[in-house]
């Protein structure tokens, strides 16, 4: 076995891998703590990841939750996403599936806890699908979501290259997203913006131009910054993402006989 390999066994051993720190970009490392920031993860929990890409998110969910589920359509993904999962969450309830959340047969209220990291702006039928997440979310279940708003973003040609290279069909206001979730019966909804500042607008704007490509040890002096500011700035709902957290209403009571 490589030394590397070795010290890589030894770190996983140890809890200090996986981290959130072998993410390259630093917006996905703050992104991943805002929906996790009181999350309430319990060794019983049952966790759906829907559009979960690779998976890294993935593996750091596995350690505290007692069933983590990610779905993506992408085969090329899930592909190396079991990859990761092999190495870093072996003998974890950790499990990949290719699939939509439509297609994926899962049953009504099988999970106590719905993610999702910034894919719901790239689905076209995102009516059925947030049907489908009400539905197999227990009554009481929570869902923590991200999405693409862009609303500090003014640069025409940016927005429209963001548009094009993310392939984005939506970007939300916090009205539009209320009111989708409150028809589908979700309450306690927290709406908040990530990325607010103008350091995040210039950071996201050079991303964008580059392909949101980081180099893997650079990104921590951008990664500090936007910590530092997502801090200091303000709470709002303006901002370059949004974020939800709401949480599924119980059925109405049977009437009495």
């Amino acid at each position: 076995m490589a030394l590397r390999d070795i010290a890589r066994s030894a770190l996983i051993a140890s809890g200090l891998l996986p981290s959130r720190y072998l993410w390259r970009n630093p917006f996905k490392i703050v992104e991943f703590d805002a929906l996790t920031d009181g999350l309430d993860i319990r060794p019983t929990d049952a966790i759906l990841d829907v559009g979960c890409g690779g998976g890294p998110q993935d593996l750091l969910l596995a350690r505290q939750a007692g069933r983590v589920v990610g779905i993506d359509v992408s085969a090329s993904e899930i592909e190396r996403a079991r990859g990761l999962a092999e190495v870093y969450a072996r003998g974890r309830e950790l499990e990949y599936r290719c699939t939509s959340i439509e297609s994926g047969g899962f049953r009504s209220g099988e999970f106590d806890k719905v993610v999702s990291f910034s894919v719901f702006e790239h689905i076209a039928n995102r009516d059925i699908v947030l049907d489908v997440i009400a539905d197999v979310l227990k009554p009481g279940g929570v869902l923590r979501m991200s999405v693409d708003s862009m609303a500090t973003l003014t640069d025409t040609a940016l927005i429209a290259k963001h548009r094009a290279d993310a392939f984005v069909l939506t970007y939300f206001k916090p009205a539009e997203l209320r009111a989708m979730l409150e028809q589908r019966g979700f309450r306690d909804i927290h709406l908040w913006a990530l990325f607010r500042g103008p350091h995040a607008l210039r950071e996201f704007e050079g991303a964008i131009e580059r392909g949101h490509r980081y180099h893997r040890y650079r990104k921590f002096l951008p990664l500090l910054r936007l910590e530092i500011e997502e801090a200091t700035v303000p709470p709002g709902d303006i901002g370059l993402f949004l974020c939800v957290s709401a949480i599924k209403g119980s059925p109405p009571a049977s009437p009495r006989a």
